[in-house]
């Protein structure tokens, strides 16, 4: 599962404040999937994190506007590759066992795959149409 998550990865992102960028990763999957597993599995039985997959390098990204002006930006963490990768494959594991057991209501579609607020929407506008029948 880990190397599949990193060959899913895009190469061109933020290495975060650890410095190990993804296309590194990507270069190197083969050789370092079944490590980082069990460093990932150590870290979720005993509950730590380490400190450096915490830090973030925060960087103002330009929303829209005149440039020249601080309320025209707004902050974004750049964490670690690592970290972020964790956090994928433990949300992927979340959402399969909420899915399987039948725990998110159908109209809770903003973050499923081949959902989005966009369907959540028309099937919201379908059962109106039925309704107004």
């Amino acid at each position: 599962m880990v190397a599949m998550k990193i060959r899913d990865m895009k190469d061109n992102k933020s290495p975060g404040v650890v410095g190990i960028p993804p296309k590194l990763l990507l270069e190197i999957v083969e050789q370092i999937s079944i490590s980082l597993a069990t460093v990932f599995n150590l870290s979720l039985e005993e509950g730590i994190v380490p400190l450096e997959w915490k830090e973030a390098n925060i960087i103002p990204l330009f929303k829209k506007g005149s440039r020249n002006k601080s309320e025209n930006y707004r902050p974004v963490s750049l964490t670690s590759v690592i970290c972020k990768l964790l956090e994928r494959l433990i949300k992927d594991h979340l959402v399969d066992f909420l899915v399987k057991n039948k725990l998110i209501n159908p109209s809770q579609q903003g973050f499923l795959k081949a959902k989005s607020c966009l369907t959540n929407m028309l099937c919201f506008l379908g059962k109106c149409h039925k309704v107004g029948r």
